[in-house]
């Protein structure tokens, strides 16, 4: 299966996520009022992607945007504050109770700024409140506690040995809520240690599942150690065991070629996924047409 990652092109202008910075909150008046009522718009919007990807055979990466200005340190309110909340709570009814029929396959992937391995105690915090967040969302939009609905981050650390790192990863990932632990699952990164032969052989004795990119791959090789080159294949098997019974997720693009960067996505495939026992997020820039490109030869 393949899933639309965040953004439904088809659908807009009527139905799309709405932002707002922590600045443009401190300058508008009503800004609360304003900011609850943005909030509302990307939980109704979240329902209408679901029920589109429903419609389309397709998995959903929800938006890691439904709430701006919600985890900036200087907010002192909660969602339950907002003055439509049972608006807002009655839509999450409504995506609960609809997709018990659809049964679309949920995940969520939260930005690189969650660093839990960082040596910046108040970006661990901030990480934590964030992770937090995201697991309550995937809690009120009816999802499994369980890698059925990921939360998928990646490590974003590099200063130290990888076995410190991983303590630390780990230990932090521990002060999360039950909604964010049961959930959490790492990604081989485009650069940097954390490729995917270091996920394995440093998380792997953790049981936490690795997502596998094959453009982070590509760009980030693994270096497995003792010569014992392995083909994608096989590396995507051996992440495949990490998810624990549960089919995985992992996640495809290719490079921009009008890009000097080879990490910059492109828009639409050239090629397609190796066929595997897996959901790919396909993280192409042109979304449902890239998915609807791929699909009419897909088995």
């Amino acid at each position: 299966m393949y899933n639309l990652c965040c953004i439904a092109n088809e659908l807009k202008p009527r139905h799309r996520i709405m932002s707002m910075t922590w600045r443009r909150y401190t300058e508008v008046d009503d800004a609360f009022d304003i900011l609850a009522e943005r909030w509302l718009n990307n939980v109704e919007t979240t329902y209408h992607i679901i029920e589109h990807c429903f419609k389309n055979g397709w998995g959903y990466r929800v938006s890691s945007s439904l709430f701006p200005v919600l985890t900036h340190p200087e907010f002192t309110y909660k969602v339950q504050d907002a003055p439509n909340w049972e608006q807002i709570n009655t839509t999450f009814d409504k995506i609960r109770s609809a997709n018990q029929n659809w049964g679309v396959r949920l995940s969520t992937h939260p930005d690189q700024f969650n660093v839990l391995a960082s040596d910046n105690q108040q970006a661990v915090e901030k990480s934590i409140k964030e992770l937090n967040i995201h697991g309550w969302l995937m809690d009120q939009l009816g999802c499994e506690r369980s890698y059925q609905n990921p939360i998928n981050i990646h490590i974003n650390c590099s200063k130290g040995e990888h076995s410190q790192i991983a303590v630390k990863f780990m230990e932090n990932l521990q002060k999360c809520d039950e909604s964010v632990t049961s959930r959490l699952v790492i990604e081989n990164e485009d650069k940097g240690i954390w490729n995917t032969s270091s996920l394995l052989e440093h998380f792997e004795p953790y049981k936490i599942p690795i997502t596998f990119d094959n453009l982070h791959n590509k760009c980030n090789p693994s270096d497995f150690l003792q010569g014992n080159e392995l083909s994608e294949e096989e590396i995507m098997e051996r992440c495949a065991k990490t998810w624990q019974g549960i089919k995985p997720i992992f996640h495809y693009s290719e490079s921009d070629v009008n890009s000097k960067n080879p990490r910059s996505h492109a828009s639409l495939p050239t090629n397609r996924p190796m066929e595997f026992n897996c959901d790919w997020d396909i993280e192409l820039k042109d979304k449902e047409l890239a998915i609807r490109k791929l699909v009419p030869s897909h088995v």
